[in-house]
């Protein structure tokens, strides 16, 4: 459990409000402040988006908040290439194996490019979209 003083510094809340509006933009997901798990859920979100913008202001707060941010390590093998259907497998052959690490650099972040036989196609809400 964290310490609520962070509560009381005006330039906190603007910053908590920030996180806010950005996790509004990006997942869709309304945030409200006075929930009792606000800075719990804002981190979770934090980790599912991967947004730079919503990392960078989620580090401002949790500075008030007196919380530990988390370094994110970097990928290890990422291929370029444009999502689309030019990329799908031919009709009649395989998909690559799953343990294959075809990766795919999406908004500045590596996926995987095939999962359970399905190929990525982009995010929804913060999560990775397979068809």
């Amino acid at each position: 459990m964290t310490d609520k003083s962070w509560l009381l510094n005006p330039s906190a809340i603007k910053a908590a409000k920030c996180c806010i509006q950005i996790t509004q933009d990006e997942l869709g997901i309304k945030l409200k402040l006075s929930h009792p798990q606000f800075l719990e859920m804002l981190a979770e979100y934090v980790d599912l988006t991967d947004s730079p913008i919503l990392q960078q202001a989620y580090a401002e707060l949790a500075a008030f908040a007196g919380i530990q941010v988390k370094a994110k390590p970097a990928p290890t093998k990422v291929v370029e290439m444009p999502i689309s259907h030019q990329n799908a497998p031919a009709a009649g052959t395989s998909a690559p194996q799953a343990g294959s690490e075809d990766l795919i650099n999406y908004k500045g972040r590596a996926y995987k490019r095939f999962e359970n036989g399905l190929e990525f196609k982009g995010l929804y809400r913060g999560q990775p979209l397979y068809a």
